[in-house]
């Protein structure tokens, strides 16, 4: 017997193409690891299983919080680095008026 995939197959197979972009993971991987199910309103069409989404949404949940934190910490680093920059400017302005007066 041939299937049919949802719709929901369908979009998660896109979330797997931009998650594998933007979070630097092995689409493969995440194409392996899905779980279907035959839809229980049509039973010539797979979809996602839900439990299997529910996993996906936690782990999605924890990759989004690691890349704030990393962008957190790379503003702070930014912070950081200009403050520093404008410290050294203003040593060296005073330094400068030291050796005029």
């Amino acid at each position: 017997m041939s299937y049919k995939i949802s719709d929901a197959v369908a979009m998660r197979m896109i979330q797997i193409f931009q998650e594998a972009v933007v979070f630097g993971i092995d689409g493969a991987d995440l194409m392996r690891q899905v779980r279907l199910i035959v839809d229980p309103k049509d039973d010539e069409t797979l979809t996602v299983d839900p439990d299997y989404m529910e996993a996906v949404e936690k782990n999605f949940q924890k990759h989004v919080a690691e890349a704030h934190a990393r962008s957190a910490r790379e503003l702070i680093e930014r912070e950081l680095e200009a403050a520093e920059k404008t410290a050294a400017f203003v040593r060296s302005l005073e330094a400068s008026d030291d050796l005029v007066n």
